[in-house]
């Protein structure tokens, strides 16, 4: 009796350092596939030359992509780093993409358009046409809704034939129409091809006199994805909200969209 006892003890120890190390070797294995263990805090490379950011960027185990230029900042060197997703102290593994926009090299200056008492959608379309870009709308009193009064850049206003820099990011000033507030439009489920190509977005919320405020990514997008979608917006849809005020929203690859049974398309 005594000597079964010790055998099943024996047995039961056995067993227990069996799978005791049987786990820990899947567990290593999978920490090992996944990069569980490899997450890199993304540096800031905000002022950094392309040159620099190479070797820095090959230090860490990143791959970079150029999106475009941005308005010229003189503040700057010319081709400098001016911002970057994912932005610094983000978590990412190893391999990720880090999308770039840099200070031209070369300051092209355009004429700016005449813009006062046209509608948001023609000087939307005239400052596209002229390589402009919208940074905010804003609204003051008027009775005509979203007819420009005013532009503004670097909160200096500007006129007719201004001679600007190229992808200079304009501040529209626009009749509000004696409204105070608005309702948020459904942008859950629209596709973005990447983090700075919000146009989808940005026309929505334009049509519904509102600005993007911010695009954050989710967990999910440590591996990259082709094409994201918002899955979520603050405010969210049909809120009450005063007119010119800022959405921010969430973006997620397809995986995380199905999981949550939510339309490519959302509700228009």
């Amino acid at each position: 009796m005594k000597l079964n006892y010790r055998f099943n003890l024996l047995l039961l120890l056995s067993l227990f350092l069996f799978v005791f190390f049987c786990f820990k070797i899947i567990d290593l294995s999978l920490k090992k596939y996944t990069l569980h263990d490899d997450i890199i805090i993304v540096p800031s490379l905000i002022g950094l030359s392309l040159e620099n950011i190479e070797d820095t960027l090959n230090y860490y185990d990143l791959n970079f992509i150029i999106l475009d230029s941005a308005a010229y900042d003189p503040n700057y060197d010319r081709g400098a780093i001016l911002s970057h997703t994912p932005k610094e102290g983000s978590q990412v593994k190893p391999g990720r993409k880090i999308y770039l926009t840099i200070n031209p090299l070369t300051v092209h200056y355009i004429a700016f358009p005449q813009l006062i008492n046209k509608s948001l959608r023609q000087s939307i379309s005239l400052l596209e046409t002229n390589t402009f870009r919208i940074r905010s709308l804003n609204y003051v009193d008027y009775f005509a809704k979203d007819v420009v009064r005013f532009s503004k850049m670097d909160e200096k206003e500007v006129n007719f034939s201004d001679s600007l820099p190229k992808f200079s990011r304009i501040d529209l000033y626009l009749g509000n129409g004696f409204e105070d507030s608005v309702l948020t439009p459904n942008l859950i489920g629209i596709p973005v091809g990447d983090v700075n190509s919000l146009k989808e977005v940005r026309q929505k919320l334009h049509s519904h006199s509102l600005n993007i405020e911010n695009c954050v990514l989710s967990a999910a997008d440590l591996e990259d994805s082709i094409i994201d979608f918002v899955y979520k917006q603050e405010p969210v849809f049909n809120q009450k909200v005063p007119i010119g005020s800022s959405v921010t929203i969430w973006l997620s690859d397809t995986v995380l969209l199905e999981k949550q049974n939510i339309s490519w398309e959302g509700t228009k």
